[in-house]
């Protein structure tokens, strides 16, 4: 069964989108919480448009199918939101602290995630996120 997503927005640089670390924190509690930005190999999107509207910056949309149809990871808002009440379930009290204010701040930005999933062998490590910014802007359009 193939699942279909609706379009997705995020807002970001009117330069275009920041791009994710493919080296960085694989740690969606800290993406949400602490590292938002080029720390993480995760971009946060949202189902809902209104529901980002307390963050800065250019409006873009973007197609989770045809992320999905190019090998990328999405994890729909649903599947966040279980993915965190699964932590704050499983983890210390110092982490459950933290994964319930990810939890909190994903459910008011109604947030999903994708995971970049490229293949980096012949790029310099150097030169990662500079490689990535130029391959993630096709899968963004400026409302």
């Amino acid at each position: 069964m193939t699942v279909s997503y609706n379009t997705h927005y995020r807002k970001d640089n009117p330069n275009g989108i920041t791009p994710p670390n493919p080296d960085g924190d694989r740690d969606i509690v800290a993406h949400i919480t602490k590292h938002r930005g080029m720390k993480t190999p995760y971009t946060s999107v949202s189902e809902v448009q209104n529901s980002i509207n307390h963050f800065s910056g250019i409006l873009y949309k973007t197609e989770p199918n045809q992320i999905i149809n190019d090998k990328h990871k999405f994890k729909a808002h649903s599947e966040l939101m279980n993915e965190l009440r699964s932590i704050i379930l499983t983890s210390s009290k110092k982490e459950r602290i933290y994964a319930q204010r990810a939890f909190m701040l994903a459910n008011r930005a109604k947030e999903a995630l994708i995971e970049w999933e490229f293949i980096l062998d012949t790029v310099k490590k150097k030169d990662r996120i500079k490689w990535c910014y130029n391959h993630i802007q096709k899968y963004f359009q400026r409302v």
